[in-house]
C-alpha cells in the first residue's frame, strides 16, 4: 500500500492452529504409503488413494486410520495380513 509491503496471514485460534500442526505432522506417513492429501482451512484433511477419498476433521482420527493401514515400525518386515475394512487398500481401484 503506497509502496509499502503488506503481509496477510490467517488468524486461526490456538486450537485450530494445533489441529493444523497435528495434521501436518502426519504428512510423512501419508507420503510413505503414497496417499495424496490436501489440508483445507481451517483444519480439515482430505486424503485419496486409488480414486477413493476420505476426509478427517480430527488429526487423531486420521492417525488411528493410518495405524490400521501401516505398521509404525517399518524397519522390521511384517507378514502380509488382510487389510482392515476401513483401509483405502481394501476398496476397489478406480477404473481409468
Amino acid at each position: 500500500m503506497d509502496g509499502q509491503e503488506i503481509q496477510i496471514s490467517a488468524d486461526f485460534s490456538k486450537e485450530t492452529s494445533e489441529r493444523r500442526r497435528a495434521f501436518l505432522a502426519l504428512r510423512p506417513r501419508l507420503r510413505q504409503i503414497e496417499v495424496k492429501y490436501v489440508l483445507f482451512e481451517p483444519a480439515k484433511m482430505w486424503i485419496t488413494k486409488n480414486g477413493v477419498s476420505k476426509d478427517f476433521y480430527d488429526p487423531e482420527d486420521l492417525r488411528s486410520f493410518l495405524d490400521g493401514l501401516i505398521p509404525m515400525d517399518t524397519s522390521t518386515p511384517t507378514p502380509p495380513r488382510d487389510p482392515p475394512a476401513t483401509s483405502l487398500n481394501a476398496l476397489p481401484k478406480a477404473s481409468s
